[in-house]
């Protein structure tokens, strides 16, 4: 079919087809899987060990997060820094610490070990975790989700529960819903 015989056969189309066609073509191209994934960003998932879910966060593909807690036997901080993909969800990059205590290390052939002022960093470790789960500490731990300018007090949240968290695709359904800095409801 040429381009002529296209529009000839256009004009020869009823009336309502030349005002159905585009409205559907548009329809299609505002909700197809391709445009709903730009339109949605992907959301990090806190979810009770229940299977409710605590917070949802928006975040875009390579975005880093970090998890902050304080070491219970040496009393200091650790830091461990998170990114997520579309497809393989959490992800962690690398850690750093103040120094080896209990539990603390370094598996051979995962990142490289640098240390500098002060702090060892274990970096480029990019091990896939897909999801996992956190066993949150008491308050004094204080296991804090650090995301953009956010703090996110999960021990103030639920201290000594478990939490997943998980990459999801899709729209956000509470966020805003806590002050999540200090881990209350903003209506109380």
């Amino acid at each position: 079919m040429t381009a002529s015989e296209f529009v000839q056969s256009r004009n020869n189309m009823p009336g309502y087809l030349k005002t159905l066609l585009p409205i559907i073509l548009i329809s299609y191209l505002f909700f197809s899987p391709v445009i709903a994934k730009s339109r949605y960003p992907l959301s990090l998932i806190i979810e009770k060990g229940d299977g409710k879910e605590l917070i949802s966060i928006p975040i875009e593909p390579g975005e880093l997060f970090i998890i902050r807690y304080i070491h219970s036997v040496d009393i200091s901080p650790v830091y461990e820094v998170f990114y997520v993909d579309e497809k393989k969800g959490i992800i962690i990059k690398e850690t750093y610490f103040k120094m080896f205590g209990a539990g603390m290390g370094h598996w051979p052939g995962q990142g490289r070990i640098v240390e500098k002022n002060g702090w060892i960093f274990i970096k480029d470790m990019n091990i896939t975790l897909g999801e996992f789960y956190l066993r949150v500490g008491a308050p004094s731990v204080d296991h804090t989700i650090l995301i953009r300018e956010e703090e996110i007090h999960l021990s103030r949240m639920t201290p000594g529960m478990r939490v997943r968290l998980y990459v999801r695709q899709g729209k956000i359904k509470n966020a805003g819903s806590k002050d999540r800095t200090r881990g209350k409801d903003q209506t109380e």
